[in-house]
Order: structure tokens, then sequence, then C-alpha cells
């Protein structure tokens, strides 16, 4: 004889094969014993251990009755509404320490040297002033200035001296000039100077992982209140018997 089971689970006490057949009842109304009844002629045909019925509208008195005799176990499960205490409740579950180990190798420039003029650069915003100014030549052609920074930065790079003062000159194959808002000043020379640092910019974050209760069960026979949450995890309640 053939029959349909909603969950079959399998186990092993040792040698010997447990079976548990589940059915789940999402109906509006109460599963009655008739429902019992088919279950436990279904579990002595197919020689299965135990059984269990779960449903959300819960259990008429003689489904109740019948399934304590046979040994089925009953459960309520149904998504938690307004009426319930731990309706819409968050749960601490944990906390994350998230370890981000950062190591930061840079060139610091510290002056810039055009022969007449001297630039001192005393913070990032000065080296950024610096970063995106354009120089020019007599004919006008434009000369971005970070060429020569980004040199500078591979040069102390490649030599890997920490915090040693290292100047770096770059020779002009032609005349310079540099036009401020004020003065146009002559480019005689550019000389770069700065060190290689290492900065550590580790960090460390710690997250509060919660999660939400969604579902709620109720074990008629252990007398057993159980949460699911959206997550998955499943934690015990206080009997309220």
């Amino acid at each position: 004889m053939q029959h349909q089971i909603d969950v079959l689970t399998e186990q092993f006490d040792g040698e010997r094969q447990l079976l548990t057949a589940i059915e789940c009842k999402y109906a509006r109304k109460k599963v009655d014993k008739e429902i019992v009844m088919k279950l436990s002629q279904t579990m002595q045909d197919s020689g299965i251990t135990s059984g269990i019925i779960v449903c959300k509208a819960g259990f008429t008195r003689d489904a109740v009755t019948f399934a304590e005799h046979q040994g089925i176990k009953l459960a309520e499960l149904r998504v938690a509404n307004e009426n319930d205490e731990h309706y819409n409740k968050t749960v601490e579950i944990g906390t994350l320490d998230i370890n981000m180990p950062i190591m930061v190798s840079r060139a610091n420039v510290t002056g810039i040297d055009f022969g007449n003029c001297t630039i001192t650069i005393r913070d990032q915003n000065d080296y950024l002033y610096m970063y995106y100014t354009h120089l020019r030549h007599a004919n006008g052609k434009s000369v971005p200035f970070d060429s020569y920074l980004k040199a500078f930065a591979e040069e102390v790079h490649n030599r890997g001296e920490l915090l040693k003062t290292i100047t770096k000159d770059f020779p002009l194959s032609d005349k310079l000039f540099w036009k401020l808002p004020d003065k146009e000043i002559a480019v005689e020379k550019i000389a770069i100077t700065g060190f290689f640092a290492k900065i550590d910019m580790s960090t460390k974050k710690s997250l509060l992982l919660t999660d939400q209760v969604w579902l709620i069960m109720k074990d008629l026979f252990d007398k057993r209140n159980l949460t699911l949450s959206k997550s998955g995890l499943i934690w015990n309640l206080p009997s309220d018997n």
C-alpha cells in the first residue's frame, strides 16, 4: 500500500533505522482526529517509528487525545502577530569583530624647489594644490606637475629607505613658467624633497548581530515554545502554562 507523506526523516540508533513522518497542515481550520488516524495508519503500514503533525490553526480535543494515545507529537507553527509577546522582537545573537590590517606605504613630499622660488608642503592640501598645478613652455604648451610628483614617488618607493630625506632633481630641456594669480614665475629648476613612510592605518570594528522573530511553534505535549527567526535560528521561549 502506498502512502503520501509531506516530510520523511531518517535517523540511526546504532544499526537500527528510525523513521519519522511529518505532516504539515496550513489550513485555517483545526486538525481533527481523522487526520491523526490517517497518519497513525500510514506509520503502521510503512514501519515508521514516530510521527509529527504541524499546523497553524491548532487541533480539536479528539485529535489531541488520540495523538497522545498513539504517541504522535503535535505542534502549532504560525507567523508571529501583534498579539504575541515576541512580535517583531529583535534578538542579539552575537558580536562580529572585524580586524582590518592596513599598512600604507607612500612618498611624503616636504618641499619643491623651482630655483628662485621654494614651496613648503605642510599638509595634504598643499600637496594637492601642487598635484593639480600646470607649468607651461614658452610656446604655451601645458605641463602637468603631477608627472614630476609621480616620478618622485616612484623613486622613493624603489629605494625603500624608510624616513630618509631624499631630493630628486629633474633636468629641464627648456625654460618653464608657473603662472600664479598675481605673477608669473620662471622655473629655473625642479627639485622635489621628501621621504618614504609607512603608516599603520589598521582598524578594528565590532558589529552587533541581530535577528528578528518570524515564526512561533508550540509543542503541545512537551510543553515547549520555540521561535524561528528570519535567518533560520531556533531558540526556546519560556512556557506559557
